[in-house]
């Protein structure tokens, strides 16, 4: 493999998987919080009083969410190259 599709590939890894950080900080925000507070002790626990942590961890999924599509959009170009390589190998 060459170094550049390995950096693609990597690329598509990292775009992913911040799309899928988004997703679940969408969905699920207290499941993430929680995991944050038994992990990493960053955040209050939580069935904790405080209502506003959830709200400020589903703004950030808006931010992860439109990071993650603008990465996978801006390889699109060198994905769309790679498939036509590949086809014209397959077909020759």
């Amino acid at each position: 493999m060459s170094r550049g599709l390995l950096v693609l590939v990597l690329q598509l890894f990292v775009a992913i998987a911040v799309f899928s950080i988004g997703l679940w900080t969408l969905l699920r925000p207290r499941s993430f919080q929680q995991f944050l507070n038994v992990n990493f002790g960053l955040l209050p626990a939580a069935g904790a009083a405080l209502a506003l942590t959830p709200i400020l961890i589903r703004l950030s999924s808006v931010f992860f969410l439109w990071y993650g599509y603008r990465l996978g959009e801006a390889f699109s170009a060198e994905i769309l190259w790679l498939i036509r390589l590949v086809s014209q190998l397959v077909g020759q």
